[in-house]
């Protein structure tokens, strides 16, 4: 995460501030400076921007949802229709008929996850969704915090080049998010109808 910080205020440093900049890339090393912010101010800001946000506003970052945006809330309508590693007629052997409403599938399939969270695919799998949306929700904190002061602050072109790349990177690590989000849920559910 503090890779991320880090490179955006670098590249904050080197579109706003070209000259002063240039001279201090000139004067220190590139990685020094990387190893330097990382060192101090890095883990303390990240810290405190990832706090910003609680889980529930992060997941609505992620899968674009007010209600009900955590990805187990489909796990039965959606995703275990989509993944083939999973077979429905066993989880319907062992739960019953499989929940329709959104905040009934996300709990069967939490408890499913509690039940199976020790093996190791699920825990990696838990791991990597939650680094995701930790990431989605810094990307989404630049653009507020950063990239629109910017687009009012800054010259244009500049600023508006900066807000789009703000903006795409928003957008990929949204989808890295995603992706991650639904393999998660499909990871416990195939597990568990082994």
């Amino acid at each position: 995460m503090w890779i991320l910080l880090s490179a955006n205020i670098l590249i904050i440093c080197g579109v706003f501030f070209p000259l002063y900049f240039k001279e201090i890339t000139q004067e220190f090393d590139v990685i020094f400076i990387l190893k330097g912010l990382g060192a101090s101010i890095a883990p303390l800001l990240l810290f405190l921007l990832n706090g910003l946000l609680s889980s529930n506003q992060k997941a609505v970052l992620v899968f674009w949802k007010f209600k009900n945006p955590l990805p187990g809330s489909v796990a039965f309508s959606r995703i275990s229709k989509e993944d083939p590693r999973i077979d429905r007629k066993k989880l319907k052997e062992i739960y019953g008929s499989l929940p329709k409403n959104p905040l009934d599938q996300n709990k069967l399939w939490y408890k499913i996850y509690r039940k199976n969270s020790l093996d190791i695919v699920i825990s990696e799998s838990h791991r990597a969704f939650l680094l995701a949306r930790d990431l989605t929700s810094l990307c989404f904190l630049f653009i507020v915090f950063i990239g629109l002061p910017a687009i009012l602050i800054a010259s244009r072109p500049i600023s508006v080049y900066y807000f789009c790349f703000l903006l795409v990177q928003y957008l990929l690590v949204v989808k890295g998010a995603q992706n991650r989000g639904r393999r998660f849920v499909a990871n416990v559910l195939a597990k568990e109808s082994r």
